[in-house]
């Protein structure tokens, strides 16, 4: 009973699409033309390479006058800190070195009185 009624057994065919190829218009102009261009995107190009430059030279000009002693000075990398830092963190285990030896002899000499305690009790 698995039969097809020829009302619904239509084949679709899809639509068949007809591309036309446009010849792509190709402008050449030379890099002196970017600024002055009638094209829109190349004069804000023009526009934003002049910006980019300008922000060039003023980064460069504040990275040289960093150099320099002034109200901007930058300090370059100051070894001091470090040292210091290195030497609290020597001290602190030197500490805790000379703590936790001083705790054992101590729990030793303890022990050793109370087991000597006991003995002479005993005795």
């Amino acid at each position: 009973m698995a039969s097809c009624l020829p009302s619904f057994c239509v084949s679709i065919k899809p639509p068949q699409k007809h591309y036309i190829h446009r010849a792509v218009q190709v402008r050449a102009q030379s890099f002196g033309d970017e600024g002055r261009s009638s094209n829109i995107v190349d004069a804000n190009l023009g526009v934003l390479r002049e910006k980019i430059e300008v922000l060039k030279r003023k980064e460069r000009l504040q990275r040289s006058s960093k150099r320099e002693s002034g109200w901007n000075y930058v300090g370059g990398y100051d070894n001091r800190f470090k040292r210091e830092r290195e030497m609290s963190h020597f001290f602190e285990l030197v500490g805790l070195v000379c703590r936790g030896f001083g705790f054992t002899c101590l729990a030793g000499t303890v022990c050793l009185f109370l087991v000597s305690f006991f003995f002479h009790l005993i005795q």
